[in-house]
């Protein structure tokens, strides 16, 4: 997770205000933004999504903690989380950019210690929670914290190449 992170932050830290605040454009590679995507059109989208993820991973743990374990998904977007993801988007339009930065701060510092909380059985056994199924809670935590982080440092390099290229054609 922390690696990750720390990658990301890194990438961001290589963008300059201009290439920060413009809009994503992956026409000529659409691939390279991917479904998980869709809605992101800037950098503070992209934070803003990772942050509405690891906060609904915050409520999962909760959940099973309060010893009412639920599905990781709200039920109305199970069938349909890009829907979900359209509308965690849309909820974040007036956040600033430094503040988008900081609530992902925030977030991913409760993952690591949410991620700490839990003993190596709970973490790495199958199914130890109902509501994971046939997963571990591990698989969910990388899926809201390591892979997206990889996933959002690609799409912000390309994304950086294509502001340098209209800079410099």
């Amino acid at each position: 997770m922390q690696e990750g992170y720390g990658k990301l932050l890194e990438q961001i830290g290589k963008m300059d205000e201009a290439t920060a605040a413009a809009p994503f454009d992956m026409a000529a590679d659409p691939k390279k933004c991917g479904v998980r995507w869709e809605y992101d059109r800037c950098l503070r989208d992209l934070l803003t999504h990772l942050y509405e993820w690891q906060v609904l991973m915050r409520i999962f743990v909760q959940n099973i903690r309060d010893g009412h374990p639920k599905d990781y998904l709200p039920d109305q977007y199970r069938k349909n989380y890009h829907e979900m993801d359209k509308m965690l988007v849309e909820k974040h339009q007036g956040t600033p950019l430094n503040e988008a930065k900081e609530l992902l701060s925030q977030t991913h510092d409760e993952m690591l210690t949410l991620a700490d909380s839990f003993t190596e059985e709970e973490l790495f056994t199958k199914g130890f929670f109902k509501c994971t199924y046939t997963t571990t809670m591990a698989a969910y935590f990388v899926s809201v914290t390591s892979s997206p982080y990889s996933q959002a440092t690609k799409l912000l390099k390309t994304h950086q190449k294509n502001c340098n290229k209209k800079v410099h054609p």
